[in-house]
């Protein structure tokens, strides 16, 4: 079930698109401290809301990743067999181009699945804010 999830999800990784922010935040940090400046604490660690069925989760995604969008073909587990009814398709609008520039590669992925934008996981970050901008469904 894992495997079909992680190839489900994979795409092409190209490293000058991600940012590493926490090493340039330590590089801040330590330019700071030898100025002579106070550094404050970081934040305290968001608290455990609840506990999460973790087999659930896994079920439900590669169902989602198994879809007949994801994969344009049939699905591996169809609702109908699953005893459930097939839910509404849902309505995606096209988002300005300024709203879509301000996420991550990983965000914009995830909009671009839930688009069904055919080819994302090839597509570069810039390809996917083109592809969202332009998609009308």
């Amino acid at each position: 079930m894992a495997e079909q999830l992680i190839e489900a999800l994979t795409m092409r990784w190209d490293p000058e698109e991600f940012h590493d922010t926490f090493q340039e935040k330590v590089a801040a940090m330590i330019e700071a401290k030898r100025a002579g400046e106070t550094v404050g604490k970081a934040e305290p660690a968001a608290k455990a809301t609840g506990a999460v069925d973790l087999m659930e989760a896994l079920r439900a995604s590669v169902e989602r990743a198994g879809s007949p969008k994801a994969t344009g073909g049939k699905a591996t587990t169809s609702a109908k067999a699953a005893g459930k009814k097939p839910g509404a398709k849902k309505r995606i609008r096209s988002a300005p181009e300024e709203e879509l520039s301000g996420l991550s590669k990983a965000g914009l992925y995830k909009k671009a699945a839930a688009a069904d934008i055919p080819g994302r996981s090839h597509m570069t970050r810039d390809d996917l804010v083109k592809a969202l901008s332009s998609s009308r469904t």
